[in-house]
């Protein structure tokens, strides 16, 4: 497998197995990154969470299509949603 590249964010069309760098067509390899690496956020979570890397056996193109996951945590699901203003009638 070739030298790991930098992780490049893509989006999900309709369906992801090909790769978009090299065109191979039988899917990828995933891969597992803290979410929180190299972040200097003043708060800091108490949950570790990983990104989903897909990588291409073929060429070593590694992508980032939005996916996390908690660790070891399969009981306890934390979901995010974003916090919307309520308004006074």
């Amino acid at each position: 497998m070739p030298a790991l590249s930098e992780i490049k964010i893509i989006k999900i069309e309709e369906e992801l197995r090909k790769c978009p760098d090299c065109g191979y067509e039988l899917g990828f390899h995933t891969s597992f990154v803290n979410a929180h690496a190299n972040k200097e956020d003043p708060v800091k979570s108490t949950r570790e969470l990983y990104r989903v890397i897909l990588i291409c056996p073929e060429c070593g193109a590694r992508y980032d299509v939005g996916w996390k996951i908690p660790a070891s945590e399969w009981g306890h699901r934390i979901i995010k949603t974003p916090a919307i203003k309520l308004s006074r009638i």
